[in-house]
């Protein structure tokens, strides 16, 4: 064997010693009360996660709302684009020269007769007198493309 243990085996062995007062006696000790408010950490993560899906649910029928107003405008736009061309093409027809020609004489007016030009030393050219328009009989009322204003019609105007 090996010599600590044999000093160990013959090293004197301590005796107790008594007193005169007697030893208390244990008791256990219960730790203060501590009320502990933060909420444990799978909680936290649980209630963290809810509210950022329901953040990212909010977002998403926001944008898909907005789309569907973006669909209609597109559609309106698209109406409006075609009935703005379709005025256009009118107004073009209108005022093309045969349809200005039809119209004046319909209102009576005739073509004017050639030109006299004034000038410092007096008249070019001869002056004639324009025709005598026949009386139309009755003038169809013109079709207007301006847009009339609510309520109104066009003798109120």
């Amino acid at each position: 064997m090996s010599q600590p243990l044999i000093a160990a085996r013959n090293a004197p062995v301590r005796q107790l010693k008594t007193s005169a007062e007697p030893r208390p006696e244990l008791q256990v000790v219960t730790p203060p009360a501590t009320h502990r408010l933060r909420l444990p950490l799978p909680v936290a993560c649980v209630l963290l996660l809810t509210l950022g899906l329901l953040g990212l649910l909010m977002t998403n029928i926001a944008i898909a709302g907005d789309a569907y107003k973006i669909t209609d405008l597109q559609v309106t736009s698209g109406r409006l684009a075609d009935q703005q061309q379709a005025v256009a093409e009118d107004l073009a027809q209108q005022s093309s020269p045969e349809h200005l020609a039809t119209r004046a004489g319909q209102l009576g007016m005739v073509p004017a007769p050639d030109a006299v030009h004034l000038t410092a030393a007096g008249a070019v050219g001869k002056a004639t007198p324009a025709p005598k328009a026949s009386t139309p009989a009755a003038t169809p009322p013109v079709a207007s493309t301006d847009p009339q204003p609510h309520g109104q019609t066009p003798a109120a105007r």
